[in-house]
């Protein structure tokens, strides 16, 4: 492993006046993204209705359904008369959209590697802006669906480019606090749908009121600056120069004066050692890299699928879906704050091996709580949703760790996208009896804590700009010691 620190990584481990300006408009940008992705939980929430004229005495088949509107006074189902037979277009449109998201994902992740960082994630956002105001306008289910799946391309790219753009920015010493921070924006999303939901109980008021915030994310292009990482790694070492300087600059300093010699330096001696730069689908002709891909797709896959699944699962629990979303959404805040701390005091492999594990225990401790207690149930959900939640924000963070530069994006955008299948198959699963439901959540996530076995360790680690980098990560404690020693 090249052991030259890496200059940009240098200066990036204090936290400057730019990093704090440059993560608030991140960090914004988070809410209304998330909006998107939790947002079907109130735009088709369970709906009654009574038959005006009911086939031989039977609720269904149903032409004339007189829909309970106390709660909400326009919803998917209303707006499109999805009853009976049809009732699956429910699900089947909440799973559309995260095909979105995995379109997005993948095909962004691959746009930014190549185009920059900053510009795709400014494209995407664009995107999802219009999308979203255009869903209110589809006059059938099935331009409604195919609309809200073009919607998800935008949030994939959003939610995949914005967490890059921020560990690209972040030095070694605090990427695991930032990262753990950065999830706070989607607790404060969760929490804030409930309440625009609370405020806006019609279906298209609500879509277009979480859409055009949205279009505020765009001026993110004219305010920050591009990765100098990603420049650096393209090998235009003279304009990530010039953004250093620009950011000491801000900073009021001169420590970027020797910037651009720093980094011929650096890419003299990364070049002089022979190490290569690696194409995603070459990651397959190496054993440590294979294996590290294969354990995070199956771990990403169960983090989707739980996180988002369990959120809806609960969503359908009887009570105010307002007040069950919102205290779900209130108890991820502890979760965050105790995976920022955590996160400096254990390994990422055995952090994210316990969280899986604990969630997997209190979703099949859920499944044998009689339903004469339904507070305790949702309670216990809500903690084992909170332990998805904080397996989420290490699953990210860890990933980008294991790859090297010229393969991050691709690999994230990869592995979002089996995020984003769990997240598909999610609503298929909350359909089913609800005992079953919790079960497929519980052993899944008990089998992700198994995968987390074989993966090295990378806390402490400058991201591996190289192929040799990433297959040097140490595998054990006492080989990482070593690591940091020699570096």
């Amino acid at each position: 492993m090249l052991k030259i620190k890496n200059p940009i990584e240098k200066h990036f481990e204090k936290i400057t006046c730019y990093h704090i300006y440059f993560f608030v408009f991140i960090f914004l940008s988070k809410i209304p993204v998330y909006w998107h992705i939790m947002n079907m939980i109130f735009l088709s929430p369970p709906m009654n209705y009574t038959c005006l004229v009911p086939f031989k005495g039977k609720p269904c088949p149903c032409d004339d359904p007189d829909w309970d509107k106390s709660v909400f006074t326009q919803t998917m189902q209303t707006k499109y008369g999805i009853v009976c037979d049809q009732a699956w277009l429910v699900s089947f449109s909440q799973s559309m959209l995260y095909v979105g998201t995995l379109i997005g994902a993948l095909l962004f992740g691959f746009l930014s590697d190549l185009f920059g960082r900053l510009s795709m994630f400014t494209l995407s956002c664009f995107w999802l802006g219009i999308t979203g105001c255009l869903v209110i306008v589809m006059p059938t289910v099935t331009t409604y669906t195919v609309m809200r799946c073009l919607e998800g391309v935008g949030v994939g790219g959003a939610i995949v480019i914005g967490f890059v753009l921020l560990i690209e920015f972040c030095g070694t010493k605090h990427r695991e606090m930032v990262t753990a921070l950065y999830h706070i924006p989607i607790n404060i999303g969760h929490i804030s749908l409930a309440g625009m939901s609370y405020l806006m109980r019609d279906c298209d008021v609500l879509q277009l009121g979480l859409s055009l915030p949205v279009f505020l994310c765009v001026v993110i292009w004219f305010l920050v600056y591009e990765s100098p990482k990603w420049l650096m790694d393209r090998g235009n070492i003279p304009k990530a120069a010039k953004v250093m300087q620009k950011i000491s600059k801000f900073n009021k300093n001169n420590s970027c004066d020797t910037i651009e010699e720093e980094m011929n330096e650096f890419c003299t001696a990364r070049d002089a050692t022979a190490q290569t730069k690696v194409h995603f689908f070459q990651i397959f002709r190496h054993r440590k890299l294979s294996r590290n891909l294969l354990c995070m797709s199956f771990i990403y896959f169960v983090t989707g699928m739980g996180y988002y699944g369990v959120a809806q699962y609960i969503g359908t629990m009887s009570g105010d879906i307002h007040l069950n979303v919102a205290i779900s959404g209130t108890l991820l805040i502890p979760g965050t704050l105790s995976t920022a701390f955590l996160l400096r005091l254990m390994s990422r492999r055995r952090f994210l091996m316990l969280t899986n594990f604990f969630s997997g225990v209190f979703m099949l401790a859920v499944i044998f709580i009689p339903a004469d207690y339904p507070i305790v149930r949702m309670v216990m959900a809500s903690i084992g949703c909170c332990f998805f939640f904080m397996s989420f924000v290490i699953v990210f963070l860890y990933s980008v760790e294991l790859f090297p530069t010229s393969v991050r994006n691709s690999v994230l955008g990869f592995l979002s996208v089996l995020s984003r299948l769990g997240q598909i198959i999610a609503p298929p699963i909350n359909s089913l009896n609800p005992t079953v439901a919790g079960a497929i959540f519980g052993v899944a996530a008990i089998i992700g804590a198994a995968l987390c076995y074989p993966l090295p360790e990378t806390k402490h680690i400058d991201l591996p700009s190289t192929l040799e980098d990433s297959k040097a990560l140490p595998r054990t404690r006492q080989q990482m010691n070593e690591d940091i020693q020699l570096r």
